[in-house]
């Protein structure tokens, strides 16, 4: 029995071509593990719950029970429509890069597949027998597209996971940033509300303010005139009206410009 695999190998001339396999080598391929990691996820997940249904139920095979198992769900379904088109679809995708393998010439059946892990135990190999060996190079493409898609799949997969750490650690250091800058508008507030509770207190004895001392002013001793510019910067920011949503500020916020030109002066 032979598998027919229709491919598109030039869709702008709109070519095609159609491979051929023996089903113990369809089955194989369809069965690899790295042809179920690329298959796409409402496949792949069937897939998986009927292999581990079949693997449950199949211990081991014999020859006596290979039409039984062939009649399984899980042969079925990857015998079936959707599998079978992707299966195609995959190797056209490929075609391009493998196309040469198809025209090499090849050795004998036992150099080139003796190590495949087949489906079937070795006595379902006898399906080969008077199959012409230069086919079945078509087997060592259908193994080069399998290999190229799951390391791509694969490779995808990977990149995904370096920029989903990458952002992490990016969202991180967001955070770390957004909870240094509000701890310090915590503590512009709190030397706010000070100087307004401060003028408050001036206004209820009708105490005339002149910035007489500008050092106290700014809350600053004496010999720390160096720092009155960066200080004056700091409280001017938080006095501002528009950044503290009313007027009252407004005549501090005169008295602090005042404060600071003077020690400048």
């Amino acid at each position: 029995m032979r598998i027919r695999l229709p491919l598109s190998i030039d869709h702008q001339k709109k070519k095609a071509m159609s491979l051929y396999l023996p089903f113990s080598l369809y089955l194989h391929f369809v069965s690899w593990d790295s042809f179920e990691a690329i298959l796409p996820d409402g496949l792949r997940e069937k897939a998986a719950s009927l292999k581990e249904v079949f693997n449950d139920q199949n211990r081991f095979f014999s020859e006596d029970y290979k039409k039984e198992y062939e009649r399984s769900p899980y042969i079925r379904f990857l015998t079936g429509p959707d599998v079978h088109k992707f299966f195609a679809k995959m190797l056209s995708l490929n075609y391009q890069t493998y196309q040469h393998i198809l025209q090499a010439p090849v050795g004998s059946f036992q150099e080139y597949f003796a190590d495949l892990n087949l489906f079937w135990n070795a006595k379902y190999t006898d399906d080969l027998v008077g199959e012409n060996l230069e086919d079945l190079r078509t087997v060592l493409f259908c193994q080069a597209c399998i290999q190229s898609q799951y390391q791509r799949v694969m490779d995808k997969k990977s990149l995904h996971e370096r920029l989903d750490e990458f952002a992490k650690d990016q969202l991180r250091e967001k955070d770390r940033q957004i909870k240094a800058q509000k701890r310090e508008i915590q503590k512009l507030k709190m030397q706010y509300n000070d100087i307004k509770a401060e003028l408050s207190q001036m206004q209820e004895k009708n105490v005339v303010l002149v910035p007489s001392d500008p050092h106290y002013m700014l809350g600053l001793h004496p010999d720390q005139s160096n720092r009155a510019p960066e200080r004056a910067k700091v409280l001017l920011k938080v006095l501002h009206p528009d950044k503290s949503g009313t007027n009252e500020s407004g005549y501090l916020f005169d008295m602090i410009v005042k404060a600071r030109d003077m020690i400048i002066k």
